[in-house]
């Protein structure tokens, strides 16, 4: 995903939003990237300083007052949309280029490698016969997770057998034998792959 500006103008007080406006225009008056803005600067003074008026007659003042505030909000997102869809066009996800505009970056998504293989928390009996309860530790970027389960000691080379995929951090397996150990591991499922096995914990069902 290539760099990119964020907007998010609803989601500014007014005051971030003058912020913004006046931080924009400092940054990309006389910058060379931005020859032929869709805005001028002259313009976007115009309306910082309408836009400080209004607040300041907005504040403590009439409800027509604050109505012409909102006015000039509307305005002043208007024209920092128009310009940030220019700064996008010139800049063409250039990381260094978008930032010289003034505008706020938008958060580029890290991928997400291979999952770690999975902690089990706890091993417990539900009260019913043949059932035991699992859970273990959840992860970012775990789409599901595969339920293992051997009858035998697996440091003598135990054969794993799947019993459940799940795409919680817990799962109640069934039908096991009363009073028996088994082996219980588990692996995470992510768009990187499959993890490795977590550390096997003994389970006993009643």
């Amino acid at each position: 995903m290539k760099p990119n500006i964020k907007l998010s103008l609803t989601r500014l007080s007014v005051l971030a939003l003058l912020a913004l406006l006046r931080n924009v225009i400092a940054k990309m008056t006389g910058n060379a990237f931005f020859t032929t803005p869709a805005v001028t600067m002259v313009a976007m003074d115009g309306q910082a300083d309408a836009l400080e008026a209004a607040i300041e007659a907005a504040t403590d003042g009439s409800k027509e007052a604050r109505i012409l505030r909102d006015v000039e909000v509307a305005k002043a997102q208007a024209m920092l949309r128009t310009q940030a869809d220019y700064v996008r066009t010139i800049c063409a996800g250039n990381e260094a280029m978008l930032i010289s505009s003034g505008f706020q970056m938008a958060t580029v998504p890290t991928p997400v490698g291979l999952p770690n293989a999975p902690l089990i928390k706890s091993v417990r009996m539900t009260g019913e016969t043949g059932q035991v309860e699992v859970r273990w530790n959840s992860q970012r970027g775990v789409d599901s997770c595969n339920v293992f389960i051997t009858m035998q000691n697996p440091a003598e080379g135990a054969v794993w057998v799947h019993v459940g995929t799940t795409t919680k951090s817990r799962i109640t397996l069934n039908d096991l034998e009363s009073y028996k150990p088994v082996w219980i591991g588990v692996r995470a499922v992510g768009a990187a792959g499959t993890s490795a096995m977590s550390d096997p914990v003994i389970g006993i069902a009643a």
